[in-house]
């Protein structure tokens, strides 16, 4: 493993010899955005996960400000989380432009459907994406869905956070 600061953000990096890129990636963030975990946190996050993946390359990343953390070719729609109706691209990619102009530091919008306060954050991503100052990233993993709420439960565990996961294709 090799740590890795640059500027405004430290990696922890396992890179196995066997370690394939076929552009699949899961990423695995905190709920909460604004969340840092600490040194100790995300080596013991990135240990945990060696051990279930050892043949994928596995990275830890902490920013220093909040990114959205992309499904790539995954994406499909947005919804509104309190009606659950279609928010239309349109309105959302101007809602991320206005975000992105402050670095994502306040992810508030008004529903257009409903006109309810929410944030970028909490719509509803089909399929699932979010915002996060940190990230953990399993390129290529050999992931059985069934494996899903252990890994959710065991991460939230070492985090002390709640987290979500992310299924990226590039």
């Amino acid at each position: 493993m090799k740590e890795i600061q640059t500027g405004d953000k430290f990696e922890i990096i396992y890179q196995p010899e066997a370690a394939t890129h076929s552009g699949q990636q899961l990423k695995i963030i905190p709920v909460d955005p604004y969340f840092e975990p600490t040194k100790e946190q995300q080596k013991a996050a990135i240990n945990y996960l060696v051990a279930k993946y050892k043949n994928s390359e596995i990275r830890s990343i902490l920013t220093s400000q909040v990114e959205f953390i992309d499904q790539g070719e995954n994406f499909d729609s947005v919804f509104c989380n309190h009606c659950g109706q279609t928010i239309e691209v349109e309105f959302w990619q101007e809602a991320m432009d206005n975000s992105y102009q402050h670095s994502f530091s306040d992810l508030t919008i008004q529903t257009p459907c409903c006109h309810k306060s929410s944030n970028l954050n909490d719509l509803n991503y089909e399929m699932p994406a979010g915002f996060s100052k940190y990230q953990l990233k399993i390129i290529d993993p050999d992931y059985d869905d069934n494996q899903k709420n252990e890994l959710i439960r065991n991460l939230g565990d070492i985090l002390k956070i709640e987290i979500r996961l992310i299924w990226a294709h590039y």
